[in-house]
């Protein structure tokens, strides 16, 4: 190996680890509560709009 990689292999495996226990520690403690999700799912998606007509007015150039 050269030198600058012997040098950051160290730190590449301490990444790869530090990456592997937050991604596998997200999903073992944070996850929703079935009453959540139920909740989220069950309300309807409002959909968005103009607030008045004046929206679409003609343009003058």
């Amino acid at each position: 190996m050269h030198g600058a990689a012997a040098v950051l292999k160290p730190f590449a495996w301490l990444a790869v680890i530090a990456f592997a226990l937050g991604f596998f520690g997200v999903l073992a403690f944070d996850q929703p509560s079935r009453a959540a999700a139920s909740k989220v799912a069950a309300e309807p998606a409002v959909a968005s709009g103009p607030a008045s007509a004046d929206w679409n007015l003609p343009k003058h150039i």
